[in-house]
C-alpha cells in the first residue's frame, strides 16, 4: 500500500489519470471552457450580455464560467466559441502509432 503522504506525477491529464471511461472528451470540453473564459475575460462582459451572444441564459453562463464541464457538450462549447467570433477548425489525421489522440490546438 501506497503512503497516503505520497505524490505521483503524471504527464496525462486529471481524467486519466482518475481513469474515467470518458477521459478524451473530458479533456476537450475543459480545453474548450478555458478558451472561452478566457476571450471572456479579455472582453469584461456581463455574464448577461455573454448569455445574449451564446443563447444561454444567466445561471448557463455562470455554470460554464464555473467549469461545469458535464452540463455542456462538445458541440455546445464549439457553437459557443463560434459565437463569440472565433473560427473552429476540426482537423482528422492518421495516428502516428496505436490509437490516436484527441487535440485542442488553440492560437
Amino acid at each position: 500500500m501506497e503512503d497516503p503522504d505520497t505524490v505521483t506525477i503524471s504527464t496525462e491529464s486529471a481524467f486519466h489519470a482518475l481513469g474515467l471511461p470518458d477521459a478524451d472528451d473530458l479533456e476537450v470540453r475543459a480545453e474548450l471552457i478555458n478558451t472561452i473564459a478566457r476571450i471572456v475575460g479579455q472582453r469584461d462582459l456581463t455574464q448577461a450580455r455573454i448569455g445574449e451572444l451564446i443563447g444561454m441564459d444567466q445561471p448557463r453562463v455562470s455554470a460554464l464560467l464555473r467549469g461545469r464541464i458535464t452540463k455542456f457538450s462538445t458541440e455546445r462549447l464549439l457553437k459557443a466559441l463560434s459565437d463569440l467570433g472565433q473560427d473552429v477548425e476540426l482537423r482528422i489525421a492518421p495516428a502516428r502509432t496505436g490509437k490516436g489522440r484527441i487535440h485542442v490546438a488553440v492560437t
